[in-house]
């Protein structure tokens, strides 16, 4: 045969193969989100949104299945009878748990859903409230699947902690720290919004956190957040409030110079912007910045301290003070960390603010 017309049979031969493997976006149901709710006799409940891509912009897109059954698996087979098109679950943004549900113990989805290799690591995974059923059904009220773009803009504008599915397993999985996620929950007109942290033990969810908390915690992560906080302030028979934003947190954790594997040091550096402020503060006058810089350490050192006493009161970690101490103890363990050194732990902490721009008056 003609060495040109076999090259050119060939090349007509690849694009072909190539179609047989692809997927057409209309002839496929892409899973937005998938939520879990607990039922009685060890039954999941499960929720499910995805966007319909073949309606118009004018018409309600997003569609919303409900299911039940003993496992993940069947929840998903028994929903792919009730659509017109497989259901893909590749391209899944979130995994949304109910609060009742994820305080009795998420480990069976984390061994099975979790570990799917068709998941990505970069979901997000949520707490909502009150059940996932009654969220989910609100987001689709509201016409928008915002969630993860909710949780990513929390993160990177606001002071929480950042989350994902790799975050979570990391923490899971690894020695001296336990994982968390946000909880969301429905706003007044139907709007997601965060309302908090949900910090796990094992598989359990068993501390909230305010938002308050929250904003704190963000502040020992290494990411770079800027958030809001409003703060009480005194100079002399004056009394008010002030805003700040964080434009930049530095923390930095070191072992204790009295006792390496009993104690931590911790060093937070704030770079803030004073947003609003009563009209008796002058910060023109170094006095007062001064003043106001002592003010902000000192609020955000007691919260800390708190923060980290609440933590010990219930036996989690979220913020991995185990970890750190087991990278200077080589004979760390981490069930007698727990049990009998977690609670003893000194933690100095030392918080330097940096003003770095004035905001209005009010």
């Amino acid at each position: 045969m003609n060495r040109t017309v076999l090259i050119a049979i060939v090349l007509l031969f690849l694009p072909l193969s190539a179609c047989g493997r692809t997927k057409t976006i209309d002839q496929l149901s892409i899973l937005h989100t998938v939520g879990y709710d607990s039922l009685e006799g060890g039954e999941l409940r499960g929720t499910l949104l995805y966007p319909d891509y073949t309606k118009s912009k004018n018409e309600d897109n997003i569609q919303i299945r409900k299911t039940r059954g003993k496992t993940s698996s069947m929840l998903l087979a028994r929903t792919n009878k009730q659509t017109k098109n497989p259901i893909e679950l590749s391209k899944i943004q979130v995994i949304a748990f109910g609060e009742d549900y994820a305080r009795h113990g998420i480990g069976h989805l984390i061994d099975t859903v979790f570990n799917n290799p068709m998941i990505a690591t970069d979901i997000q995974t949520v707490v909502v409230t009150p059940t996932a059923r009654k969220y989910l059904e609100g987001v689709k009220k509201n016409g928008t699947l915002a969630i993860d773009d909710t949780i990513v803009q929390n993160y990177t504008t606001s002071s929480m902690p950042r989350t994902s599915l790799h975050i979570f397993m990391n923490d899971y999985y690894g020695e001296g720290r336990d994982p968390y996620m946000p909880i969301l929950k429905q706003g007044a007109e139907t709007n997601v919004y965060v309302d908090g942290l949900a910090i796990f033990k094992d598989d359990k969810f068993k501390v909230r956190l305010d938002n308050n908390q929250a904003f704190i915690f963000g502040l020992l992560d290494n990411f770079n957040h800027q958030g809001f906080y409003e703060l009480p302030i005194k100079i002399g028979s004056h009394t008010g409030d002030i805003v700040i934003r964080t434009m930049k947190n530095k923390p930095a954790w070191r072992p204790g110079k009295s006792n390496r594997s009993r104690s931590l040091e911790l060093s937070l550096n704030l770079f803030v912007i004073i947003r609003e402020y009563p009209d008796w503060v002058h910060l023109h006058n170094e006095k007062d910045i001064h003043l106001l810089e002592k003010t902000i350490e000192k609020k955000v050192k007691s919260e800390i301290t708190s923060l980290i006493k609440t933590f010990k009161e219930n036996g989690v970690d979220p913020l991995g003070l185990g970890d750190r101490i087991r990278a200077y103890n080589r004979n760390w363990n981490e069930r007698t960390f727990y049990k009998d050194e977690y609670k003893k732990l000194q933690v100095k902490i030392d918080v330097k603010t940096t003003v770095i721009q004035a905001g209005i008056k009010r």
